[in-house]
């Protein structure tokens, strides 16, 4: 498949040497709690893919980001995934440092991530039902003495076990003091006091991505390790948060889309079915890579805002379909005896579903987009 062979050289460019190593370990090691995916991930440089060349990383645009995410979610869904969220901390931080408003941590903090191969966790509303993508369960107080205490809890969250940083949105007192919260993101430290972990995850499909619980207790972040976008909770997105929820939308969209490609590229080549059957698994794949490839390349033309994110949750949905249809067809075309001899084919069927997790759900969208077709501004809950 040509969206295949895009996103190997891409992955291949970025992260020399990892696709070789990871492609022969068994799918079910790699998809097991303490995988060796994260590590081989972190060893070819895959924390600093999104860090521009001045600060030392990678300087991947956004259409080769996506190729990579695809790439990795073939050859791991939860690596895939894990490399998602922590692409997705990273952009936001990026876009940061882009700003008029960025002062120097933030710059010395991109520089570390890419020099020490640092990987970084996103702990945002993510797996609590009915919630919105801007609230949030963990709160933080200022303190005498500067900074504040962060406590909360955040379940599910990718890289439980192996960040060295965690993104936390937090709800922040007004700074007028005069009631209410606003939106903050807490840059915290892996090992701070306060860090607790537990197990969460109990299902045997993406369980090497690490989601599992933080517990944060009394946690001190320093003023300057706490970031104050200009946006009150639940009341619409800033700039800076459009960036981020776009390059959300596209970096799950692709891991997705290349776990399916692998079930179909295994169909394809197995050559069962009519070519009828095998051709519908190309196009449809093809189809998935393009969607979120147009929204990449509108994200490198930049400047990215309102349209962007509508274009982004367009495509989202349109893949997840798509990925759906296609790990149907795959595995009616593989056949029953593939899939009582082989894990791998139900792992892989099982996952194609999981993009229907992430948030924002459909239904919570679907009005926004409407009324963003008919010229309004889109506000994502």
């Amino acid at each position: 498949m040509r969206a295949m062979n895009d996103a190997r050289e891409a992955c291949e460019k970025y992260l020399p040497g990892l696709a070789e190593e990871l492609g022969g370990v068994p799918l079910t090691t790699l998809e097991a709690p303490g995988g060796p995916g994260l590590a081989a991930f972190r060893r070819s440089g895959g924390p600093g893919l999104l860090i521009p060349g001045a600060y030392g990383g990678g300087g991947a645009s956004a259409l080769d980001a996506v190729r990579v995410g695809r790439a990795l979610g073939a050859i791991s869904p939860s690596l895939g995934v894990a490399a998602a969220m922590h692409n997705f901390s990273v952009a936001s931080l990026v876009a940061l440092v882009a700003s008029e408003d960025a002062g120097g941590l933030e710059w010395m903090l991109i520089e570390a991530i890419a020099r020490d191969r640092l990987l970084v966790a996103s702990g945002f509303a993510e797996g609590r039902t009915g919630s919105g993508i801007l609230d949030s369960s963990v709160t933080a107080v200022p303190v005498e003495g500067g900074g504040f205490l962060v406590n909360g809890v955040k379940k599910p969250c990718s890289l439980t076990h192996s960040m060295d940083l965690l993104t936390a949105g937090v709800a922040l007192p007004t700074a007028d003091g005069q009631g209410g919260s606003e939106l903050g993101v807490a840059l915290v430290p892996a090992q701070s006091p306060g860090i607790t972990r537990k197990p969460f995850w109990g299902s045997p499909f993406l369980a090497g991505a690490e989601s599992d619980e933080v517990r944060l207790e009394d946690v001190h972040v320093p003023q300057e390790l706490m970031l104050r976008p200009q946006v009150e909770l639940g009341s619409g997105l800033d700039t800076l948060q459009t960036v981020g929820f776009v390059w959300f939308e596209l970096l799950v969209t692709s891991a997705y889309t290349g776990t399916v490609a692998r079930l179909a590229e295994a169909a394809v080549a197995g050559g069962r079915g009519s070519a009828i059957d095998r051709a519908a698994l190309v196009t449809g794949m093809e189809a998935a890579a393009g969607l979120a490839e147009n929204v990449a390349r509108q994200v490198d033309a930049g400047p990215v805002g309102n349209d962007e994110l509508a274009a982004s949750l367009t495509a989202r949905y349109a893949v997840q379909d798509l990925l759906v249809d296609v790990a149907d067809r795959a595995a009616e075309v593989l056949g029953g005896l593939a899939f009582a001899c082989s894990p791998d084919i139900g792992s892989l069927l099982a996952v194609s579903r999981a993009l229907a997790f992430h948030p924002p759900s459909r239904t919570a969208s679907a009005q926004a987009l409407l009324d963003h077709c008919a010229g309004a501004p889109l506000r994502v809950r």
